[in-house]
C-alpha cells in the first residue's frame, strides 16, 4: 500500500465554481447548527483544513472536505485550499490518512452509504479491497454494507436516530417485510432495546420453523417484491384479524400464559 509521501499532490487554491460535491454525499444529512457555525468559523478564519480533491477533466471533485466546502460556499469563498490528486484512487487513499475526523464524525447510516459506494465504485465489488482502503476489519465493514443492502426504511430509521444499529441489524434478519416493518414501528413506539427486538425475531422465527416442520435457513435476504395489501395477524384477545400495524408486541413467560393469561382470557370470551 503507497505511504501519503509517496501519493502526488498538488497544493492549489481551487475556485469554488469549478468544484462538484462528492458523487455521492457520504453524509446523509448535516447538522444546519453545526454547518453554521462552521460557516461562521471559515467566514472569520478561512478553511484551516485542506480539502482533498481530485480532478475530474477541466473541473475537481470533492473527496474529502464536503463539510468544509459547503461553508465555505455559504461563507462567500471564492477559493478554498485543498490538495489536488490526478485521480480518485490517489485522492482516496490519500483521504484515508488524512481525514481520520472525516470518518469519526460519520454515523453508521451515512458509513453504510459511503462504504457501499466505494465498494462498487473503487473496489470493484470486492470486499477485501475495501477493508484494505478503509483500514477496517472485515466483520465491520461487512456490517456497514449489510445495513445498505437491506431495508431501506430501516437505513432511514438509522439514519434519524430513531434505532440503533443493533436493532437495525436484527430487524434486517426479518424476511417478511410486513412484519419487519411492523416490529421496526414498535421498535420505536415502545422505545425497544436490540435484546427486546432479537427476543421478536427469534419467536418469529420459531414459529416459522414450527409451521414449516423443516429448520429455518441461517440468513434469508428481504424479498425486493411490494408489501402484499392484505396480511393479517389474529389478536390473542379478541381473536379477530386485523392489520399488524394496529397491534402491540407483548412478552410474557410461556408459564405465565398457561397459569393466568389463558384463564384470564378464557373468561373474558366466556369459554
Amino acid at each position: 500500500m503507497m505511504r501519503l509521501a509517496e501519493l502526488a499532490r498538488e497544493p492549489l487554491d481551487v475556485p469554488i465554481g469549478l468544484i462538484n460535491p462528492p458523487a455521492l454525499p457520504a453524509r446523509l444529512g448535516m447538522d444546519e447548527t453545526k454547518l453554521d457555525e462552521l460557516t461562521a468559523s471559515i467566514r472569520a478564519h478561512g478553511v484551516l483544513q485542506r480539502l482533498i480533491l481530485a480532478r475530474d477533466g477541466e473541473r475537481f471533485e470533492v473527496i474529502a472536505g464536503h463539510r468544509r466546502f459547503m461553508a465555505a460556499s455559504r461563507a462567500g469563498l471564492v477559493v478554498v485550499p485543498a490538495d489536488v490528486y490526478a485521480d480518485k484512487t490517489s485522492a482516496l487513499e490519500a483521504a484515508k490518512y488524512a481525514e481520520n475526523r472525516f470518518r469519526e464524525e460519520m454515523s453508521a447510516a451515512e458509513e453504510a452509504s459511503y462504504f457501499s459506494e466505494l465498494l462498487e465504485r473503487d473496489c470493484d465489488g470486492d470486499v477485501d479491497r475495501l477493508c484494505e482502503l478503509l483500514g477496517e476489519k472485515r466483520s465491520y465493514v461487512e456490517g456497514r454494507v449489510l445495513l445498505f443492502q437491506g431495508d431501506p426504511l430501516v437505513l432511514q430509521r438509522l439514519a434519524e436516530r430513531a434505532i440503533s444499529i443493533g436493532i437495525a441489524h436484527e430487524l434486517n434478519k426479518l424476511p417478511d417485510e410486513t412484519f419487519r416493518r411492523y416490529l421496526l414501528h414498535q421498535a420505536i413506539v415502545g422505545g425497544a432495546t436490540q435484546a427486546v427486538v432479537r427476543g421478536w425475531v427469534m419467536a418469529w422465527q420459531q414459529e416459522q420453523r414450527q409451521a414449516s416442520g423443516a429448520p429455518a435457513p441461517a440468513s434469508a435476504a428481504a424479498p425486493t417484491g411490494p408489501i402484499p395489501e392484505t396480511h393479517f395477524f389474529r389478536c390473542a384477545v379478541c381473536l379477530e384479524e386485523n392489520d399488524p400495524h394496529t397491534m402491540l408486541p407483548i412478552n410474557v413467560h410461556s408459564s405465565c400464559k398457561h397459569a393466568i393469561l389463558d384463564k384470564l382470557l378464557a373468561a373474558y370470551r366466556g369459554e
